[in-house]
């Protein structure tokens, strides 16, 4: 079977559009998303419309996802949330649709699963704090060590990792919309019966999401980081 695993879109549909146009050339069997369609950018509506319409899609709950229900629930303020990150909450608390709200509340922040025998383990942070906890490529990893896994798929950091513990594959596909690693938009591709695991860079036109920042006179560094990525080559 053909998995595609994949994180952190936070509301760029651009580089979302680019990215399932690739994962479905490559006939895809599975979706496996690991959290933060919210946040940053201003499409979150219209992406989650599209992952309603996904059959095999297995999805869960990103710290920014969870932040913006706590918006909704009156246990976060709005203003908060923009004067750091933006307006995209901002705009999705008016926007949103009450079937995709009751989308973002039914997701669970963690999903162990098995396909084709791999014993699979899927969180945003880490075991140990679903939402929060970052694990970069340089972290201790020996906590891992005694977890029975034969793949933990995790997102957050917006950072591309593989790393091996044992009989343990650690994996990170990087940022669908806001990579921070200075590489380009990824996912990763396996193939459960080869075992063969890739990382899939996208490329995509990043002029018309600038355009949007500017408009709504959002923080510069949401502009640099996709500027900073988008140097990449494929």
């Amino acid at each position: 079977m053909k998995i595609a695993i994949f994180s952190d879109i936070h509301g760029n549909k651009y580089s979302f559009l680019k990215a399932l146009e690739s994962m479905r050339s490559k006939n895809v069997q599975q979706y496996l998303f690991c959290g933060d369609i919210c946040g940053y950018y201003y499409h979150q509506n219209e992406i989650i419309d599209i992952f309603r319409q996904i059959d095999n899609l297995k999805c869960i709950l990103g710290n920014h996802d969870k932040m913006f229900l706590n918006i909704m629930d009156g246990k976060f303020k709005k203003s908060h949330y923009s004067s750091k990150y933006g307006k995209s909450l901002e705009k999705l608390a008016v926007s949103i649709s009450e079937e995709n709200l009751n989308f973002l509340r039914n997701l669970e922040s963690e999903y162990s699963f098995i396909i084709d025998d791999l014993k699979i383990e899927m969180v945003h942070g880490t075991p140990w704090d679903n939402l929060n906890e970052y694990c970069y490529p340089d972290s201790d990893f020996s906590r891992y060590e005694h977890l029975e896994y034969d793949y933990i798929f995790q997102g957050h950091t917006h950072y591309r990792m593989y790393k091996k513990i044992n009989d343990l594959m650690i994996v990170n596909p990087g940022s669908i919309g806001q990579p921070r690693d200075g590489k380009l938009p990824s996912y990763v591709l396996l193939d459960t019966s080869t075992k063969k695991l890739e990382f899939i860079s996208i490329k995509y036109d990043i002029e018309e999401l600038i355009y949007e920042i500017n408009e709504n006179n959002d923080p510069d560094y949401l502009i640099e980081v996709l500027k900073r990525s988008n140097k990449s080559e494929l």
